[in-house]
Formats: structure tokens, sequence, C-alpha cells
């Protein structure tokens, strides 16, 4: 994996340490959790907990206005072809990806994002910091997956959690909108 190059306005801190306790945004409203490991996905970090939940890092307390995301370009073949059969696999195991802050559903929403960033229309670059911008542009591309997804009776697993993310890039953007 290619390291994602170190931004000056971030904290030496951040992200935090193993072990440490974190509190994050969730369904229910503020979380905590004890950190196990923290991981680059595809596009962003991802917190792993003890209890084995995986909260995105743009979820967590305290995380770097905007977020730092990975490019497209910064992820070899070998790396994305390692995802997809993890994917495979989660999915042959019959691990169900809507269920909240699970692993299928953070490697799954990390791959949507990053395919989306991947093969998103040739427009004008908007400033490489625009994360709101760079939210819009992920909900179209999901709302076009998913409207090609509705024509099909077959792929519901996979409606279900595109529905699922656009609903979570909504919030997001929501969020962002309020600060």
């Amino acid at each position: 994996m290619t390291a994602v190059p170190k931004r000056s306005d971030i904290p030496a801190n951040w992200p935090s340490t193993e072990s440490q306790i974190v509190t994050f945004s969730s369904k229910e409203g503020s979380s905590t959790g004890v950190v196990k490991e923290i991981r680059w996905g595809l596009v962003w970090r991802d917190f792993i907990l003890e209890d084995g939940r995986v909260i995105p890092e743009h979820r967590v307390v305290g995380h770097p206005e905007p977020p730092t995301w990975r490019k497209p370009e910064d992820i070899s073949q070998s790396e994305r072809e390692e995802w997809e059969r993890r994917l495979v696999s989660m999915a042959d195991a019959g691990l169900d990806p809507r269920k909240d802050e699970q692993p299928f559903r953070a490697e799954l929403n990390q791959y949507l994002a990053y395919t989306y960033l991947r093969y998103k229309q040739a427009k004008p670059k908007p400033d490489e910091n625009s994360f709101p911008e760079r939210i819009t542009q992920a909900k179209r591309a999901v709302s076009d997956r998913l409207g090609e997804l509705m024509e099909f009776a077959n792929y519901t697993n996979e409606r279900d959690s595109a529905a699922y993310s656009l609903a979570t890039l909504k919030k997001l953007e929501v969020s962002i909108k309020q600060k």
C-alpha cells in the first residue's frame, strides 16, 4: 500500500492509538469503543474496535477536517484484487452487508467509494480539499448504481447496501453543512 502524504494541518497525535477509547457517532447518538487497530482502507482509515465493530474515520470525534482520503491511482492492482477476494469470501460466507459497523459493510462501502472515485466522469476537477463536493459526486455515482440495480429483482443485497451507502453519504453531507 502506498502511504498517504502527511498533511500539516493534522495534529501529530492523530489518529488515536491502539487501546485508546474513541468516541464516534452512531445511529444511537454518541458511542465509544476501544481501538484494536487502525488501518487504511481503499479510500479512508477504518478504526477496528476490540468488539469487532469497524468505524470509518469520518465518524470518529475529533477527526481532521476535511478527512484525508487516498487517491485511486495510489491503489495497486494487487491491493484492489485482494480487496475484491475478501468481499467475495464474505459474501460466500453469508455475511450480511446491511449490518452496521460490521467488517463486510465497511469493506463494501470502501470498495464502492473507491470504484466511484476510480471511474468518475471526466469533469473539471473541484478543489482537491472540497470534501462536500466529493460527497456530492459519490452520492451521484451511488444513485446511478442504485437506479441500475432497481431494474433487477435478484440484486437485493447490493441494492440494500447501495441505498444504505447513499443514506450515509447524505448524513455526512448534512453534518458538514451544519459545521
